[in-house]
């Protein structure tokens, strides 16, 4: 170890003690005429460039309150700044100090997801960690989206993020996605796309994809039970079946209609098993928007800006209310651990363009508007794809 390391490494056990100090983390003790001032213990200060952080290790003194050191996070900050995490728990914790911060400008590349999604069977791009590694997490093994925040928020930009992935990835015979959309804007882009079989937005047409779904969700349940196998995946080949992805924007637009919470609740409670996975999206999403029972079956937790505190709670991303305006596409993650991401951003333009491959001619769509046909009027047949219309998308 150079001269110059060990004197860094002095510096910040200095810095360490007198954040102790300050967060009142230390016990004091008399020996005769004198005070002693016990600290926790710092046990390593270790460089990972390759994690662009440092890490501190340090033990609690017996009888120091484990909750006191959470509390105290925002002295941590003010010493170390905010790129920071503080992690452990009852004696033993490890503080990492980030060389950099997160940057708002993070702009989506597929090229650069690619390392990411080897071996992730059903990818959820959540975002960039402050160590500067994406983090994908596998919807298989941790079902169901909730996506919330505040208009501005980077809330729809993360919606084109997740859904061009897996339609990048995965190939049309792989998954099906059916759209809700509760406002008629977020889902037009992938109306034409091939993987997507439905966008709608009407409360009765919304209710037919979801029943729809309970249906498959039940003849997938009779095909496990007949191989006897835990999930779709281990079906023999000849009765492999698609994933599907069920994408609802703005849920607040159907949280008093009954007939929409209720499948919404059965998918969440056993959709895992047969491959249908939920992304549900809201500015909130409180009892109103969602029952108590569907939200707790929603492993990974998006929360951009909270509207409030209470919100940001009812995700378990407490201080998602502390978002500022400009940090767009800032957000708290949730999946068992809690984590500060930024998510890349995707403009609509841009999500078109990557997309275009995947358009094709779908005939007569189910539009997104209800509007009754007039008698005289058909449906136009779908037109048939010679080759040389194919070659138009390829």
């Amino acid at each position: 170890m150079g001269l110059k390391e060990k004197y860094k490494k002095f510096t910040l056990k200095i810095k360490m003690l007198n954040c102790f100090r300050a967060a009142g983390l230390y016990f004091t003790s008399r020996l005769g005429d004198k005070t002693i001032t016990v600290y926790p213990k710092v046990h390593a200060i270790v460089d990972k460039k390759e994690e662009n952080c440092t890490e501190v290790t340090f033990t609690l003194i017996n009888g120091l309150d484990p909750s006191e050191v959470k509390k105290k996070l925002y002295v941590f900050q003010q010493y170390f700044g905010r790129s920071i995490d503080l992690k452990g728990d009852l004696k033993k914790y490890t503080l990492f100090i980030y060389h950099t911060a997160l940057s708002t400008n993070l702009i989506y590349k597929y090229e650069t997801l690619k390392p990411y999604l080897e071996g992730i069977k059903f990818p959820i791009v959540t975002g960039q960690k402050k160590n500067g590694r994406y983090l994908i997490l596998d919807a298989l093994e941790l079902p169901h989206v909730i996506i919330q925040g505040v208009s501005g928020s980077g809330k729809s930009s993360a919606i084109r993020v997740i859904l061009t992935t897996l339609i990048k990835t995965l190939r049309p015979e792989q998954l099906d996605i059916y759209c809700i959309d509760g406002k008629k804007a977020e889902f037009q882009l992938f109306k034409k796309v091939e993987h997507v079989k439905d966008v709608v937005h009407s409360h009765k047409n919304a209710v037919e994809i979801l029943n729809k779904m309970c249906g498959i969700m039940s003849e997938r349940e009779d095909l496990q039970e007949k191989f006897n196998v835990p999930h779709i995946d281990d079906l023999p080949e000849s009765h492999r079946q698609k994933y599907i992805l069920i994408a609802i924007d703005e849920m607040y637009e159907y949280m008093d209609d009954p007939n929409i919470q209720t499948p919404i609740i059965k998918i969440a409670s056993k959709g895992r098993s047969v491959g249908i996975i939920l992304l549900l999206s809201a500015q909130r999403f409180d009892a109103d928007v969602i029952d108590t029972k569907a939200r707790a079956n929603f492993n990974i937790r998006l929360s951009f800006r909270a509207v409030d505190r209470v919100n940001a709670r009812l995700l378990g991303t407490d201080g998602a209310e502390k978002i500022k305006g400009e940090q767009h596409g800032r957000f708290i993650l949730n999946y068992g651990d809690i984590l500060v991401l930024q998510s890349p951003h995707l403009k609509y333009k841009v999500a078109e363009k990557l997309l275009n491959p995947f358009y094709v001619s779908k005939g007569d769509l189910k539009d997104v508007t209800e509007v009754k046909k007039k008698k005289d009027t058909k449906a136009l047949p779908t037109p048939k794809k010679s080759d040389k219309d194919l070659d138009l998308f390829l």
